[in-house]
């Protein structure tokens, strides 16, 4: 048999039938849907999230972090400490700003950590991502009721 009769045999077992690429295409197809983008691997820009101008995230996001936990701490404080009197929370030593930033500081921490777990436990699963490269094969994810 000569050289290219044998790479014509080899070819002709080589090809599937139209029936067999349809079934490979439909496993190939039904893997990439069932592969899900797993919760702890997403990607997270924190720019998307703070409300600042172009280019100043930076100086806003350490404004956030020192502003927010202070005011959450006050209202902790009037709040449950004082019972909502104005005149014992006026009686608290409100110049320590580090104690009273410290303290909102962690009921952020808590209330952060508490809806991280919140978003874990109550991520659905259908929202549906390839993993392939191409960007235009892309499946959006289904709106929730």
């Amino acid at each position: 048999m000569s050289h290219y009769a044998d790479k014509y045999n080899r070819s002709l077992n080589s090809v599937n039938t139209p029936h067999e690429s349809v079934k490979n295409y439909q496993k190939e197809s039904k893997k990439i849907r069932r592969e899900k983008e797993a919760f702890l691997h997403r990607e997270f820009d924190y720019r998307d999230y703070i409300f600042a101008p172009e280019g100043y995230e930076g100086i806003m996001l350490f404004l956030y972090i020192m502003i927010i936990p202070y005011l959450v701490a006050l209202v902790f404080l009037f709040l449950f400490i004082a019972k909502s009197s104005y005149e014992l929370f006026l009686s608290f030593e409100l110049t320590s700003f580090l104690i009273i930033w410290a303290i909102g500081y962690e009921i952020c921490a808590v209330l952060a950590i508490i809806i991280f777990f919140y978003a874990w436990f109550s991520d659905d699963s259908s929202d549906e991502t390839p993993t392939r490269g191409s960007k235009n094969n892309k499946i959006t994810p289904r709106f929730r009721d």
